[in-house]
């Protein structure tokens, strides 16, 4: 009697395809996880695996990940490897396809900056950086991509964060009526126009078109409000610094030392002040900084970092991001169409 029941219990099988790596078992106690914490029906996660295709070649992606080529904008002829940053995303593309953007979305522009306080053209450059403002949105099937990076043949040093991001997109889509298996994303699993992952898709994202959903692929007013939202909740400061150049007179080798820490800032003003580092507008002394360096041509630029810009790395963890942001967003700003 026992026999029957299970088998009317799992009216779908896992039957992984022979020539995939996933290991049955591994997959098996991720469904009764799901299961044992979300409800989540076992046979549509079996139907799942069993229809997943691999995708042996997601590590190669991320080597070739424009942040890891850590130079802005100073790439030596004889450096292969080196990658301009600053040209890959501060481009004329980028900046007049940004200004239309503005353009067109104005008033959910200006909204967002009244109710969150992030200025408009940092919202435009983080669209404009992520997916050339929704025309690269990625064409990864995100749950093979997730379940390949923490379950299967790309199982890394950070399976848990993606196991813990499929089951946020698991549940992400059982919340909108999404179908999993059609869902397209980068090779990282990020989503949508701003390509937030599924787990910050889930904590940021908003209805800002009063829709009473928030769809980050097709309306741009919600993908404008969650961008700011985000930025809002991770700390940014309504008419905030975000970075302040400063003079190099005889103090490089302290600047160059003081940059090499980290970029959340972590010294208050007073304290460079005691080094004779010293911005040329004015700054509260108590306010903490830290020093950002970056090369420009043949010079080296340093800079006091600000909790803006610190922020903006919160959205993505790299000192070239949010220097591209930065320098993006003024383009949009300042240069003339």
């Amino acid at each position: 009697m026992r026999y029957y029941l299970v088998l009317f219990l799992s009216l779908v099988t896992l039957n992984l395809p022979a020539s995939n790596s996933y290991n049955s078992n591994i997959v098996n106690e991720f469904i009764d996880e799901m299961y044992e914490k979300h409800n989540y029906k076992k046979d549509n996660l079996k139907e799942l695996f069993n229809q997943i295709k691999e995708e042996k070649k997601l590590k190669k992606f991320f080597k070739k990940a424009p942040e890891r080529r850590l130079t802005w904008n100073g790439c030596e002829p004889q450096e292969k490897q080196c990658l301009n940053y600053k040209r890959l995303f501060v481009n004329k593309n980028n900046i007049e396809n940004g200004k239309t953007f503005m353009q067109q979305n104005a008033q959910d522009l200006d909204r967002a900056f009244r109710r969150f306080g992030v200025p408009k053209e940092i919202i435009v450059a983080i669209i404009g950086i992520e997916t050339r403002y929704g025309k690269n949105l990625g064409t990864f099937k995100t749950f093979d991509t997730l379940a390949s990076l923490s379950l299967g043949p790309n199982k890394g040093r950070r399976h848990q964060f993606y196991r813990s991001e499929l089951e946020n997109f698991l549940l992400l889509c059982r919340e909108n009526n999404l179908n999993p298996s059609s869902i397209k994303g980068s090779y990282a699993g990020a989503l949508g126009k701003p390509q937030f992952i599924s787990s910050s898709y889930r904590n940021y994202a908003i209805d800002f078109d009063g829709d009473n959903y928030a769809d980050l692929w097709n309306s741009n007013a919600d993908v404008i409000g969650s961008v700011a939202n985000y930025l809002k909740r991770n700390g940014w400061l309504r008419n905030g610094l975000i970075l302040t150049d400063l003079k190099v007179n005889n103090n490089k080798s302290n600047l160059e030392k003081l940059s090499k820490k980290t970029y959340k800032p972590h010294m208050a003003y007073k304290n460079y002040l005691n080094l004779e580092i010293i911005a040329p507008q004015k700054i509260n002394s108590d306010e903490k900084l830290s020093v950002i360096k970056r090369i420009e041509g043949n010079n080296d630029v340093f800079s006091f970092g600000h909790n803006n810009f610190y922020t903006i790395t919160r959205y993505n963890r790299s000192r070239l991001y949010a220097l591209a942001v930065y320098t993006l967003a003024d383009k949009i700003k300042t240069q003339p169409q």
